[in-house]
């Protein structure tokens, strides 16, 4: 998983890639699933959103990059006014085929991939 840069400013987008591999000896699909943390926010926030997820068909053996954004609005919650809000601070970043769960582990998923960026 790679962060286009670990720190940005408040309001602006990150980019990220990461190489997705399909070690199996048959085609498949993978749903890329991608989940974000708000570490410090001023209130109480789901503990990982789904922010987004592409679907990607691999043959066997083949990789693909992914390419994602993460906007302004995808980092941002509702207060308890109501009103969407974006606050600096630390972001913790999940990538994987299920949601980042001690369950989905448990049932065989792979551990999802993380990264941690700060919004100043």
């Amino acid at each position: 998983l790679q962060l286009e840069k670990p720190t940005l400013d408040l309001g602006a987008s990150l980019h990220l890639s990461l190489t997705l591999s399909n070690c199996g000896a048959s085609d498949s699909a993978e749903v890329v699933q991608f989940y974000l943390s708000d570490l410090h926010a001023s209130t109480v926030v789901p503990l990982q959103k789904l922010i987004g997820f592409e679907r990607v068909f691999l043959q066997a053996g083949e990789s693909k990059k992914v390419e994602f954004t993460i906007t302004p609005e995808m980092m941002s919650f509702f207060n308890d006014d109501g009103k969407p809000t974006l606050e600096p601070g630390e972001f913790r970043l999940e990538v994987g085929g299920c949601s980042p769960s001690k369950r989905g582990q448990a049932l065989g998923a792979p551990r999802p991939v993380t990264a941690v960026f700060e919004v100043k």
